[in-house]
């Protein structure tokens, strides 16, 4: 890898070098960038701090709009990867009440508006999708954006927000699907005063969907009023405002390997929809409230402002009942649930209590720009104070069930009495300064360093921890000519996880080191973008699910490594075609030698195509498909069938779209068209990946 990185770097060197015959070329390309920018850039709510372009990048950064996550009828937060590489995508199945990302075989921080959001069991925010106008995704390491960051990279939801283009436009839609699916949603932009220099805007949507196991739902509620106010020409301030309450019946993924994995002795499997929970005591409501702002200030000669804050109140109440992943014998050695006359006991997951949570960013931009150089220097400090104070146990009790019948389970009495209180208190610190110079319009290189002070303390259990972490990046990437970029980077991550562990200790600090080189592509020929990557990492103080699901701090070392292929291309005006490749391997590292990590695919497959008619009768109509495959992957060492080997699985989607009359649209999305039963991943437990989706929408634009 060592010699890899070297004949990179020289090679850039190289190109450098030797770049004057190529200057018209390298012209041309910018203006392929330039075009690029307009598209994806949004100056308010981004996590980019130094203004970069996704695709500029040196590294894997991808920015998707409302429009894109409307055509892939994305409705939960974390279907927005399924055709993107990297991506393993709902790991532990299509939940009711939860998103679950991994990104490179890791997990992945969520943020809200350039602003990380708070994540601790049931305290991970619900996102509600039609409120989002963009997400940016970071893929990998980068403890530079937030400081706390999850190893597998960052996804940052960008709110729909008042803006001047936006003043007396809105939209009405109406969806309806099936498995009791229905909406309603509206949005609208307006002015408070004649020069439209005070705007406000307000989202707001309901909707009802029932989950994938029988007689579990969800319904959610969302209101999001924002005001922005242009102070002066040089000054605007964002305030910032959202709430969303989602109530229903959650549903409990868990499953056992037995019936699903593999069949029971008389062939048979698990139906998809039995739930195993118990639908008449299962409860869940989550209330989350946020309010801030973001201030921007141009002092001129290329020195800006920077600075948002938010604050977030999340209250959750959530009591589940969920199956042992197996039976088990007298010295607790895993039976097949067959070989028990088909009963397993359950468990009661029983969480009570509320969050709260301030993030603040505040940073100084200095862009200065000569004929040879266009350099951006970013120097902040951000500070988030996060507070837990709730009843949690995973082991209250109820009684076992029957896998042949469920429903012998229900209405049974569910004692979580000795949940006992968790009371936690953690702040964090940052400090950092990055650059990024472009020279000569042909090379870019970007240096950061940071430095975080993190602290946590649990008050019921009197534990503390601290840790004081510096973190570095450094990036190369050089501009060739026809749209060639090559590029070299190094990422860390550092995180120091919120919460107690299943041994009732505070995790240990999570640190990631990432080495990356790829190439991103604009080809002259055609319309579209080219993306490949390469990346090495290595995990110290990972998070590892044991035995009935509680997670500790793993003491192996965590390796991954793996390749991404993304292509976007539009082959005619109207035809445009998409490709996912990801191949990922990740190993944990102990005296026994390199074990296959488990729920990880080594190979995942997305394509994508959608045709556009723009002539005759069928003006206006667009249609689309896409195929997902999912490799095989393994089950956990220590499991009753110990990294046994989960098969693949490849489903088909579906999309219509049609513009039929002046503002009006319909569409149509079909997931999993032939409503395949299909494992996603297995651990101790197994997971159904979505069956069949069906949604149609109406929406008005004005």
């Amino acid at each position: 890898m060592k010699q890899k990185t070297l004949s990179t770097l020289s090679l850039a060197v190289w190109l450098a070098l030797n770049s004057t015959a190529w200057a018209n070329d390298v012209q041309q390309n910018d203006v392929q960038q330039q075009e690029l920018d307009t598209v994806v850039v949004k100056s308010s709510g981004t996590m980019f701090k130094l203004g970069e372009v996704p695709f500029r990048q040196a590294k894997s950064a991808v920015a998707l709009t409302a429009q894109q996550l409307q055509q892939e009828g994305v409705q939960k937060a974390d279907e927005l990867g399924r055709y993107q590489a990297g991506f393993t995508n709902q790991p532990f199945g299509s939940d009711t009440n939860t998103n679950w990302f991994r990104i490179r075989g890791a997990e992945a921080t969520q943020a809200v508006n350039g602003l990380p959001a708070f994540q601790y069991g049931f305290f991970t925010p619900y996102t509600e999708t039609f409120g989002v106008e963009a997400v940016e995704m970071t893929k990998g390491a980068d403890a530079m954006t937030f400081g706390a960051a999850n190893a597998g990279g960052l996804i940052n939801y960008i709110s729909k927000r008042a803006n001047r283009e936006q003043v007396g436009k809105g939209e009405i839609r109406a969806n309806v699907g099936n498995r009791q699916q229905y909406g309603l949603a509206a949005d609208y932009s307006g002015s408070l005063n004649a020069d439209k220099s005070l705007r406000y805007r307000v989202v707001a949507s309901a909707r009802h969907a029932e989950g994938e196991w029988q007689d579990s739902d969800n319904r959610t509620l969302y209101i999001a009023p924002t005001l922005q106010w242009d102070i002066a020409p040089q000054t605007q301030l964002d305030i910032l405002s959202s709430y969303q309450r989602d109530k229903g019946t959650p549903s409990s993924n868990f499953l056992p390997q037995e019936g699903t994995l593999k069949a029971f002795p008389d062939g048979s499997h698990i139906n998809p929809r039995h739930n195993y929970g118990d639908p008449k005591n299962d409860t869940e409501s989550n209330k989350q409230f946020s309010l801030g702002y973001e201030l921007k200030h141009q002092f001129g000669k290329g020195v800006s402002f920077n600075s948002s804050y938010r604050y977030s109140n999340t209250q959750n109440f959530h009591r589940g009942a969920y199956l042992y992943p197996s039976a088990y014998a007298a010295d607790w050695s895993p039976l097949e649930p067959s070989a028990a006359g088909y009963t397993l006991s359950r468990g009661v997951v029983f969480n009570d209590g509320k969050m709260q949570s301030h993030s603040a960013d505040n940073r100084l931009n200095w862009q200065f720009k000569n004929a040879w150089l266009n350099n951006t220097l970013s120097a902040g400090v951000d500070y988030r104070r996060q507070k837990v104070d709730a009843l949690y146990t995973l082991f209250g009790t109820t009684a076992s069930t029957d896998l042949r019948n469920p429903s012998v389970g229900y209405g049974q009495n569910q004692d979580v009495s000795s949940a006992p209180r968790t009371h936690i208190q953690a702040e964090q610190l940052g400090f950092y300064l990055q650059n990024q110079a472009r020279i000569n319009k042909l090379i870019t290189l970007g240096l950061g360093i940071r430095h975080d002070r993190a602290e946590q303390t649990e008050h019921t259990r009197t534990q503390k921890v601290k840790e004081n972490h510096t973190s570095y990046s450094g990036s190369l990437m050089y501009h060739a000519p026809a749209g060639f970029n090559p590029y070299i980077s190094y990422n860390e991550s550092f995180r120091l996880p919120v919460g107690l562990g299943g041994n009732d200790v505070l995790y240990d600090p999570a640190i990631t080191k990432q080495t990356e080189i790829g190439v991103k592509y604009l080809p002259k020929a055609v319309d579209g973008s080219l993306s490949v990557a390469a990346f090495r990492a290595k995990d110290k103080g990972a998070l590892l699910s044991k035995d009935l699901g509680a997670t500790v701090s793993n003491p192996s070392m965590v390796e991954r490594k793996g390749a991404e292929i993304q292509a976007d291309v539009n082959v005619l005006d109207n035809l445009n075609v998409g490709l996912a490749y990801t191949y990922l391997k990740s190993t944990s590292q102990d005296s026994t030698g390199n074990t296959r990590n488990p729920l990880l695919p080594k190979h995942t497959l997305a394509l994508k195509t959608a045709y556009q008619f723009n002539e005759g009768k069928l003006n206006g109509l667009t249609l689309g498909a896409g195929m997902r495959h999912v490799g095989s992957s393994v089950s956990s060492q220590g499991s009753l069938y110990s990294a046994a080997k989960v098969p693949s699985s490849t489903m088909f989607d579906l999309m219509a779209r049609y513009d039929f009359a002046k503002n009006w649209q319909a569409q149509i999305n079909v997931d999993n068209v032939a409503n395949k039963r299909h494992v996603s991943g297995c651990d101790y437990y197994c997971y159904y990946g979505q069956g069949r989706n069906v949604n149609a929408s109406v929406s008005y634009k004005f």
